[in-house]
């Protein structure tokens, strides 16, 4: 419940968030709940503008807004360090009293008592009196504390310096509170931050992967999004630090003096100068290291996700030079960031320097005159080496603004990155029906392509039909199936089903009732069973093994450890390509969908265990609409609707005897594959083939 309402808090900026993007509801939500709709998190592009012709000022905005979630955190951290800063200030001007007071009184000295006689006079005393005497000077020296320190010159002096030990102890406390609240303030921004991130990651379309590899996309979620989080944690605290301290310290200063108050505030434009000068020279080395950075992770990423491939090939030497050259390309461009910083820290120094001498020196002539006290004087050196030391802090926070501001256009290229496909407001649910699908007059190219995958596409499947689609590689068969799902959405042309169009109805329940089992079979790190009921988190233990069986899956996933609650490693890869195959049959056959599409799902499996999956499917294949694309034409000849796609343009429609009969692509592959090759596709019984096609 902590983890959904903190979720629900992680706005960006609060931006008001339509029904333009890729909804994804959450399952249990959506059925307690079928009216509402999960609080969208994308932010929306101000003014249009995109964020790598965004100004600094607008980016540092865009930054800041991330506090809103935590808008009550942030509240007591600045009102911690108001307190702190007035705790300070005030135990040093309490110094400066008590020193001064101590001054005053330094010469007040008790006198001795004179002797009446001006010689020495020797008094021999019983053991019993000098005791009593000593006994008697005792008293006299408490005696004469007491009216020194309780009612003599020391009294103010002894009550200040209790006040400045309280003043030391309220010190501790607080900075123990601002401690604590920073760290919390820390963590819920980057939970926000990630939270949002996640969910964008989650709405953007397919062609936003196709222009970002996967290395990118991690180094711009860890990496960009720390810096941001640390920028605008350090900000929000060290720079209110700063300006309160400043402020604080020349009020103090001007108050004892206003001509050393003046001395004090002369660094400040001479550090505001340089560090505009040394933004402008720095930011695109940043840039420069935030992209060998996306390289260096790139080839990471693909080194650790291809190493069977590296070791099958034994070019394990030339990754290690690969990567060797992208690291020392980002190390050389770090170097020359720290050429720069090298020349920004003795500047900076040199600055407070010379101001911390210019003001010791008027304080020291003012001392000398009398118009200022020791006190002062030593006021003067804490308060100086207070507000120098906060205002060199300003190296650390422009070295991080340096670095935020290049993180923050990269990040918000993802942020505020609109899906390519758009969904209606108010959208209605695609009603469950027949399952009829239909292309009409369909053209697609993908983004940058100059030549279409897909050219004036046109038929009609059955609702309850097979319909397999087969062509050479490359034809275009799965960008068929993936703009029927809206992955993308065509150039021109109308797909519906049942006769909807399917932009006019929720992507939500348009994905719900198409169900994928592709020929690269993906698996989460998660158990077995909880693979298998991927789309249906509702389902129980018996209808996981019942789909399970169906796709021939039962008896190996019994002969692992734990069976069903056998932890996968990462993308299934402790499992054989056809036992992940047949797990995303499985897990597709208990999403329960209206449309199942196959593309190439048997591809990695044996023709006996094949044969055995045929037959289970059967019965669930019962109306049910299947759209099967396959290279092999053993798969698909007994289909009831054949589609030949060559170079982006359907050639052939018909059933296997219909296309046998025409010369063409078809009939040249079925020469040479179905030589005496039985039907592989199950038809279940008591359905009719469908032969109706439009072109």
């Amino acid at each position: 419940m902590a983890v959904t309402r903190r979720r629900q808090q992680a706005k960006i900026g609060g931006a008001e968030q339509g029904s333009t993007g890729e909804q994804q509801e959450d399952p249990d939500e959506s059925s307690q709940n079928p009216g509402s709709k999960p609080e969208e998190v994308t932010p929306v592009p101000v003014e249009g503008i995109p964020p790598d012709q965004m100004s600094n000022f607008r980016l540092l905005v865009r930054m800041f807004e991330f506090v809103g979630p935590v808008k009550y955190l942030a509240i007591l951290a600045c009102s911690l360090v108001a307190l702190a800063t007035f705790v300070d200030i005030s135990t040093v001007n309490l110094t400066r009293i008590v020193i001064n007071n101590v001054s005053t009184v330094v010469g007040a000295t008790v006198k001795p008592p004179t002797l009446t006689s001006t010689s020495p006079v020797v008094v021999v005393q019983s053991p019993h009196k000098a005791a009593a005497s000593t006994a008697i000077g005792g008293e006299s020296f408490i005696a004469e504390i007491r009216a020194h320190f309780f009612h003599g010159p020391l009294r103010t002096t002894i009550s200040l310096i209790v006040l400045l030990a309280l003043f030391v102890a309220a010190s501790t406390v607080v900075t123990f509170f601002r401690w604590f609240v920073n760290s919390k303030l820390s963590m819920d921004m980057v939970f926000s931050m990630r939270a949002s991130m996640y969910d964008q990651l989650q709405r953007v379309g397919f062609s936003f992967h196709d222009r970002h590899s996967s290395g990118t996309l991690i180094n711009r979620s860890l990496s960009d999004l720390h810096n941001i989080r640390q920028f605008v944690n350090m900000a929000l605290v060290q720079i209110t630090e700063i300006v309160l301290y400043i402020i604080g310290y020349n009020i103090l200063l001007a108050s004892i003096s206003p001509l050393v108050g003046m001395v004090a505030l002369l660094p400040i434009p001479f550090w505001i100068i340089y560090l505009r000068y040394f933004s402008n020279k720095v930011q695109p080395i940043q840039q420069q290291i935030m992209a060998s950075g996306d390289e260096l992770t790139m080839v990471l990423s693909e080194n650790v996700a291809g190493a069977q491939v590296v070791k099958a090939f034994a070019t394990e030497k030339t990754e290690i030079g690969k990567y060797d050259k992208t690291a020392d390309r980002f190390f050389d461009r770090v170097l020359k960031n720290v050429g720069l910083f090298s020349n920004f820290v003795p500047i900076v120094r040199s600055i407070a320097t010379a101001s911390s001498l210019s003001l010791f020196l008027v304080g020291s002539l003012l001392c000398v005159s009398g118009r200022l006290k020791v006190g002062d004087l030593i006021v003067f050196g804490v308060a100086m080496g207070n507000i120098l030391g906060r205002l060199q802090q300003l190296n650390q926070i422009s070295n991080q603004y340096q670095t935020s501001i290049v993180s923050a256009r990269r990040f918000y290229e993802v942020m505020l990155a609109q899906p390519s496909v758009k969904e209606l407001p108010d959208a209605p649910v695609l009603q469950r029906g027949s399952g009829q699908v239909e292309f009409s007059g369909v053209s697609f190219t993908y983004g940058g392509a100059a030549k279409p995958v897909l050219e004036n596409v046109s038929f009609r499947a059955a609702g309850g039909s097979v319909v397999a689609l087969v062509g050479p590689t490359g034809a275009g068969k799965s960008t068929l199936m993936q703009l029927l799902a809206r992955f993308y959405d065509p150039d021109q042309g109308i797909i519906s089903i049942d006769g909807v169009d399917v932009k006019t109805v929720s992507l939500n329940s348009l994905r719900k009732s198409i169900c994928f089992v592709f020929q690269e079979t993906f698996l989460f790190s998660d158990t077995v069973a909880n693979n298998i009921r991927y789309g249906a988190p509702r389902a129980t233990d018996g209808a996981v093994e019942a789909a399970a069986r169906i796709a021939q899956a039962h008896d190996f996933i019994m002969e692992l450890p734990n069976g069903y609650q056998t932890l996968l490693g990462e993308r299934g890869t402790t499992l054989s390509g056809g036992q992940r195959q047949r797990l995303a049959i499985a897990r597709a056959l208990m999403a329960d969908p209206q449309i199942l599409v196959l593309d190439e799902a048997l591809a990695a499996i044996d023709p006996e265990t094949e044969h055995l999956i045929r037959r289970g499917l059967e019965l669930v294949l019962t109306h049910r609409t299947v759209l099967v694309i396959a290279h092999r034409l053993s798969t698909v000849r007994a289909a009831d609707l054949i589609l030949v796609l060559e170079h982006g343009r359907l050639t052939q429609v018909g059933t296997h005897e219909q296309l046998m009969r025409q010369p063409g692509h078809y009939r040249e592959v079925a020469v040479l594959q179905l030589s005496g090759d039985e039907p592989s596709f199950p038809v279940p019984p008591g359905r009719s083939t469908v032969r109706e096609a439009s072109l």
